[in-house]
């Protein structure tokens, strides 16, 4: 069997497998719900992480193009952006895809070392995508931040805007405050 053939007839369960692990980067008690909802409504998250996940290994395995693939990831981008993932955790995305593929090819006993070059080329190009779009929604949210800074806004919206986050300091203090049971 070539590897593009595995890519194809075993596709539910490589993206069930993928899926479960990249939600498995969240927190555990997060990961756990993620996992189960199935209302986008109900869990975003969840369902922005499948639904971009399934795109994803249709553009770059069925169809065959990086076309569309930038306007696909963006939105679980900019989730793992405000979330306090960083860089290397927000992108492993893509290297956990390669993960879940090798161990389906060592069920399969596939050695198609051509087709993996060519699977590899898809995943990197993947990798570079996301850390991209990463870089940039990070800055989007620090310039978003400078700019609350700067018009004063900061005060209004220091009780929970998503930019607050960026404030390492905040982060660090909410850490120190002592339990009161």
């Amino acid at each position: 069997m070539l590897l593009a053939e595995l890519l194809i007839d075993r596709k539910g369960e490589i993206l069930d497998s993928w899926a479960d692990q990249v939600l498995a980067t969240y927190p555990p008690d997060a990961a756990m719900i993620f996992k189960k909802g199935k209302n986008q409504f109900a869990n975003p998250v969840g369902c922005a992480v499948k639904n971009t996940l399934w795109t994803v290994y249709a553009l770059l395995f069925e169809k065959n193009t990086t076309e569309g693939i930038v306007d696909s990831l963006e939105q679980m981008v900019l989730i793992r952006a405000v979330q306090t993932f960083i860089p290397s955790e927000a992108v492993s995305m893509a290297y956990i895809l390669k993960g879940v593929v090798k161990d389906f090819c060592r069920q399969e006993k596939v050695a198609d070392l051509e087709g993996w070059h060519v699977f590899e080329e898809k995943v990197d190009i993947l990798a570079y995508t996301l850390f991209d779009l990463y870089a940039a929604c990070r800055e989007r949210l620090y310039q978003t931040r400078l700019a609350e800074l700067k018009s004063g806004n900061h005060i209004i919206t220091d009780g929970g805007c998503p930019s607050k986050l960026m404030d390492g300091n905040t982060a660090r203090k909410a850490e120190l405050k002592p339990i009161v049971v």
